[in-house]
């Protein structure tokens, strides 16, 4: 095929769009032949969309409808007909017979329209081809083939091809994006010296870094999750992600590269030292580039002290607040022993500020508490006295009896296989959870600021080591001189809170200096308080002693058997003993409630409970509490209508109902104090000290006795609401 033939074969290309069966093509029949004949009338842009071309198309649809570029729809029209006419594999060869008669190979002819010869960068007619070339939809199919080439049948070789030159291209590519990746994660990760505080490092939030670095480094990202995580895990593994891994190793690379991006060591620096990492694991995390040095960590954490002891100092001629302490116990490792230098367990004290930085909480006046004081003591009602006692829980019973029926009620509600989201009824008012009128509120504006005071080697076990701690306390505090003690006597009142021997240390403390001169040194101003939660462990050990029996008989120990729990035998407060007992408790109480409402309710499943109607569940709850969980239950079950004691009585059934009973209360008690709900914390007292009082454990008869006699007698109200405040450090 001669020169002209080929131009008179590309002239033909020129076909009516009826008989190519095309869709509106973008190109006029004559324009084929234009672009052949004519190459000055082709202006286009390099590499673009051509949007303006096709705005200026009297077929262009308006924005959002856009049209393939004259490119592709040439290539398009050229591949049709060759394809209709079979005769691409001809004109392929003529053109390649052409240009080795130019002295032009395939090679050469890229080389030569991919911007190395300046006369065809500007060349309308090179900058069309090479366009059309680039933004071709068989480009990507090309560079496919080039590097993995079909196998030869004939031979069973797989030919080279162009893998190893487009692996180095896409190697270097691949190299040059990460590279201003990391540069621009390394400006996000770095930090100053100066930027160290609590507030940034607690503003550091481990999702939103994820996706700021994901946003900086789209690349490396998603290499590194590709190499952590399989095809398999991403279509079944639900329970965890990489996410958190691809940024630790991005973070890594970056410290690496300069140990002035240390956002994210800084942050584990601290937690990891705060949880007793040793000297020499900080050594092997830092070589890793995970943390920062040891040396770093205690020079950060000397700062992050001083500059806590500064705000604290501020805040507490501002905000009310009060303290708290108690002992730690710290084992020394020595590697190199010596005569005077050997490892060994010693014991020291820790005490924590609380600000209370809530608008509406006010300090107590120290002169209403005195002149409370004065008044009780000129009346007839000074002591609490145990009918005082019966009354307040005669009082509280109704309400709490609510609680209790608001927990059996929640219990059928959250089982799923009630499925209360599905349930007709779920948004019915009798269905909601009970209001907590006596419920703290709770935001960001009421959080409270915690502030740690250094630890001091001092046992506060005794009398006299409490009064050096609490000097050791005030001198930290800058309350040691002589006109803030006179502040503390006369216009302070600070409730102090602590474990059960540090409420009862303290308030031994204050008798004992009865007598003292000064209201600063008799402790006027001081006012000691137990802590909940070791109530609760009390509370805890209580039930255990009387209801984990034996397996020979009746008893707890039977439920904890069929659950599989270990380690349950002896009470402790250590270790893991009060959750894996208070989930224990909660696995118990929920299946017999479970049983109950089937029972009760006379059927076989709580499914068959969601045909019931709001009302008919609320009946059954009640039914439940008042016949199978309540005080009244035993009294029914040990007594016959006329009153007299029945002679036949099932003592597992007895015990069954008295068990779930306290364990309701149990319940209430801790869902009341996650809650902030103080009025039944108050309700809960004199249970409190029934149990207590009638369960082997004086100690605790004498601190709830203590603070229901505050409460009732010597407080004023401030004080009574004050010290109720729950330390609120989450805003919900």
């Amino acid at each position: 095929m001669t020169t002209e033939d080929l131009r008179d074969l590309l002239a033909n290309l020129a076909l009516d769009e009826d008989e190519l069966d095309l869709d509106e093509p973008d190109i006029e029949p004559g324009d084929l032949d234009q672009h052949m004949s004519d190459p000055t009338s082709v202006v286009e842009a390099e590499e673009s969309t051509d949007d303006a071309y096709v705005a200026s198309d009297p077929r262009y649809n308006g924005p959002g409808v856009k049209r393939d570029s004259p490119h592709r729809t040439r290539t398009k029209t050229y591949r049709q007909f060759h394809d209709r006419l079979g005769s691409l594999t001809t004109c392929v060869l003529s053109i390649l017979r052409y240009m080795r008669e130019l002295k032009l190979d395939l090679p050469l002819l890229l080389w030569a329209i991919s911007y190395e010869i300046p006369e065809l960068i500007d060349d309308d007619l090179a900058k069309f081809e090479r366009t059309a070339l680039l933004s071709s939809e068989e480009l990507p199919a090309l560079l496919r083939t080039w590097y993995k080439p079909p196998r030869g049948h004939s031979r069973g070789v797989r030919s080279k091809g162009a893998s190893a030159a487009l692996e180095d291209f896409a190697l270097q590519r691949v190299l040059a994006n990460v590279q201003c990746e990391m540069a621009a994660v390394g400006t996000y990760m770095r930090t100053k010296p100066s930027d160290l505080s609590s507030e940034a490092l607690l503003s550091i939030k481990i999702t939103e870094m994820q996706q700021d670095v994901q946003e900086r480094a789209p690349t490396l990202w998603t290499l590194l999750r590709h190499c952590s995580w399989t095809t398999r895990q991403e279509k079944e593994n639900n329970s965890k992600n990489p996410e958190a891994t691809v940024l630790f190793m991005i973070s890594m690379a970056s410290f690496t590269r300069s140990n002035r991006n240390n956002a994210l060591q800084r942050l584990m620096a601290v937690y990891l030292k705060s949880c007793g990492t040793s000297a020499k694991a900080f050594d092997a995390l830092s070589a890793l580039g995970f943390t920062m040095s040891q040396s770093w960590t205690l020079r950060a954490i000397e700062r992050l002290s001083v500059s806590e002891r500064e705000s604290l100092h501020q805040d507490l001629h501002v905000f009310p607040w009060f303290g708290s302490h108690d002992n730690v116990n710290f084992k020394f490792r020595v590697f190199e022993q010596r005569s005077d230098h050997h490892s060994h367990f010693d014991s020291g004290t820790a005490g924590t500020i609380f600000v209370v930085k809530d608008p509406a909480a006010v300090a107590p006046s120290a002169e209403a508490l005195r002149a409370h004081r004065l008044e009780s003591l000129g009346s007839n009602k000074t002591v609490i006295t145990p009918v005082n006692v019966l009354h307040l829980e005669a009082a509280a019973a109704p309400r709490l009896a609510a609680r209790a029926l608001d927990t059996i009620l929640q219990v059928l509600l959250l089982t799923p296989g009630f499925d209360l989201s599905t349930y007709e009824h779920r948004d019915h008012s009798l269905l909601q959870p009970a209001p907590r009128p006596g419920r703290l509120h709770i935001g960001a504006e009421s959080l409270v600021q915690q502030y740690v005071l250094d630890t001091v080697h001092m046992e506060e076990a005794s009398y006299d080591g409490n009064s050096k701690v609490l000097k050791e306390w005030l001198r930290q505090l800058g309350l040691d001189t002589p006109e803030m003690q006179k502040h503390l006597a006369s216009e302070v009142v600070l409730p102090w809170v602590g474990d059960q021997l540090t409420a009862s240390r303290l308030r031994g403390l204050t008798k004992f200096r009865c007598d003292d001169y000064n209201s600063f040194e008799r402790l006027d101003w001081l006012i000691p308080n137990f802590g909940w939660f070791h109530l609760m462990f009390a509370f805890e050990q209580s039930l255990h002693s009387q209801y984990y029996g034996t397996r020979t008989g009746l008893g707890l120990v039977h439920a904890i058997d069929i659950l599989g729990r270990h380690g349950l035998q002896t009470t402790s407060t250590q270790g893991t003993f009060h959750h894996t007992f208070e989930e224990a408790l909660d696995h118990i109480l929920e299946a017999h409630i479970r049983a109950l409402w089937c029972s009760v309710g006379g059927v076989d499943s709580l499914e068959s409970l969601r045909a019931y109607t709001p009302e008919k569940l609320l009946a059954l709850a009640t039914r439940i509490h008042d016949e199978h969980v309540s005080t009244l239950a035993l009294t029914t079950l040990e007594t016959t209508s006329t009153g007299l004691p029945q002679k036949a009585l099932d003592p597992l059934h007895k015990q069954t109902i008295q068990f779930i009973r306290d364990l309701l209360d149990y319940r209430t008690l801790r869902d009341a104090i996650k809650l902030g709900d103080i009025q039944t914390m108050e309700d809960m007292l004199p249970r409190l000290l029934f149990r207590f009082s009638g369960g082997r454990h004086p100690n605790y008869v004498v601190e709830v006795a203590e603070l229901l006699q505050n409460l009732h007698r010597e407080w004023p109200e401030d004080l009574k609401y004050y010290d109720m405040t729950v330390v609120n450090l989450e805003p919900y």
